[in-house]
C-alpha cells in the first residue's frame, strides 16, 4: 500500500477558479477545463486546462436520448468506464454501442464506495482512504485507463465515469490534473465539488469558512492526504504513472490533450 500522512491545511490564499464546470446533463458531469496551470516556457500567464477535452461523470446508464445527443455534440467521442463488469452488466453505458464513440471498460475498483446500500464503518474517511489507495495500487488498471486517454484524437472529448462520479472518477481526475501540474488546492476542490455545492466548497477551501456539515471538511482533507501520500511515495504524479507502465510518449499526449 502507498504510505500517506496528514498535512496541516490552513485556509488557502488562492482564489476559486472556473474549473470543473457542471454540465446540465447526466449525473455529476463536469468539465476538467478551466483550472490554472503553472508557468512554463511558451505558456501565457493565466493559462488554464482546456475545456471539452475531458469530462468526469457519474454513470451514463440513465441518460436520455437528448442528453446523449448533447454530449456527442459537445465533442464526446471516447468513453472510459471505470466500473466493474457486474455494474456494467446491470446498468449498461449508453455509449457502449453508440456509433462514432470508442468505448472502453477498465474496472478500477469493484465497488461503488458511495453506494447507499453499503453499511459504512464509523470511521468512514479511513474506509474511503483505504479504497482510494487500493485503486492507486491497481497499476495495471491505471495503465489501461491512461493508455485509452492517450488514444484520444486532438479535438476529441473523453468522458470517463464510474457509478456516482465521486471515488473512482475522483482518483482518475486527481491523476489527470496532477499530471498537468494543476495545484493541490484545485485538485482537492475538484474532488470535493462532488459532495457539496460549489459555493460551499469554495468558501471552505479558499476562504476558510466552516462548512455547514462536516463531510466537506473530512473529504477535502481526505483527498489532500491521499494526494500527499502519492507524492511522498513517488515524487510526482508523472513518476507514479510511469511506474504503472505508461510510457512517456503516452503521458505527453494525455498532458497536451488537457494542457497545451
Amino acid at each position: 500500500m502507498l504510505g500517506w500522512f496528514r498535512k496541516k491545511d490552513g485556509a488557502s490564499t488562492a482564489s476559486p477558479s472556473g474549473g470543473g464546470r457542471l454540465l446540465s446533463v447526466g449525473d455529476n458531469c463536469r468539465d476538467l477545463g478551466g483550472y490554472p496551470l503553472p508557468t512554463a516556457p511558451g505558456r501565457a500567464p493565466g493559462t488554464t486546462t482546456l475545456s471539452k477535452r475531458f469530462l468526469r461523470s457519474g454513470s451514463t446508464s440513465t441518460l436520455s436520448r437528448k442528453e446523449a445527443r448533447y454530449l456527442r455534440e459537445y465533442g464526446v467521442g471516447r468513453v472510459v468506464d471505470l466500473r466493474s463488469a457486474q455494474e456494467c452488466a446491470g446498468s449498461p453505458d449508453v455509449f457502449a454501442t453508440c456509433p462514432g464513440v470508442t468505448y472502453t471498460n477498465v474496472p478500477l475498483f469493484g465497488t461503488n464506495l458511495h453506494d447507499p446500500r453499503l453499511r459504512l464503518p464509523e470511521d468512514t474517511h479511513d474506509y474511503l482512504a483505504s479504497g482510494y489507495l487500493r485503486m492507486l495500487d491497481n497499476h495495471e488498471a491505471v495503465r489501461q485507463i491512461f493508455s485509452a486517454f492517450a488514444e484520444a484524437a486532438p479535438d476529441e472529448c473523453v468522458l470517463y465515469h464510474c457509478a456516482a462520479g465521486m471515488d473512482r472518477t475522483g482518483i482518475a481526475s486527481m491523476l489527470l490534473l496532477g499530471l498537468c501540474g494543476v495545484d493541490r488546492t484545485s485538485i482537492v476542490a475538484d474532488y470535493t465539488y462532488s459532495f457539496a455545492s460549489r459555493e460551499e466548497v469554495d468558501a471552505y477551501i479558499y476562504q476558510g469558512v466552516s462548512p455547514s456539515f462536516t463531510t466537506v471538511d473530512v473529504l477535502a482533507r481526505l483527498m489532500g492526504r491521499v494526494y500527499d501520500g502519492l507524492l511522498e511515495s513517488y515524487g510526482s504524479v508523472e513518476a507514479y504513472l510511469l511506474a504503472c507502465g505508461i510510457n512517456k510518449s503516452q503521458l505527453t499526449r494525455v498532458r497536451e490533450h488537457l494542457a497545451k
